[in-house]
């Protein structure tokens, strides 16, 4: 079983995810933009049940119809996305110490990255 660690800007949010990472992908959906101040983020999904926080609690906030968005109430660092009923939780890689072991599969949305931002997926 792989093991993940993370934490917020300010680390008064600290995490742990204990289950291999799934559909680690970049996103340039204009919510993502927005909500990152970036032109992309990179997720991976982990099953809901793998996350345990070692301190704090994150503040959600509903970015869509299904969909809330969790975030360090203290710092403002982006954490995770994730759909009312999933089993899955939708991290940002960004904040996990062991950032490097996930690699992005694939794009979604990559009409609205930027023109100048050229990625290439490794297959």
């Amino acid at each position: 079983m792989e093991k993940f660690t993370g934490k917020c800007l300010c680390g008064y949010i600290k995490f742990t995810l204990t289950s291999k990472p799934e559909n680690p992908h970049l996103c340039y959906c204009n919510m993502c933009q927005l909500w990152s101040g970036s032109p992309m983020v990179l997720w991976a999904d982990f099953p809901l049940s793998s996350l345990k926080y070692k301190s704090g609690k994150p503040a959600l906030y509903r970015s869509s119809k299904k969909t809330q968005r969790g975030f360090c109430p203290k710092c403002g660092s982006t954490l995770f996305a994730l759909d009312d009923g999933s089993k899955y939780i939708c991290m940002s890689v960004s904040t996990l110490y062991q950032k490097n072991k996930i690699v992005p599969e694939f794009e979604s949305f990559k009409g609205n990255s930027p023109r100048w931002m050229q990625v290439k997926i490794k297959k």
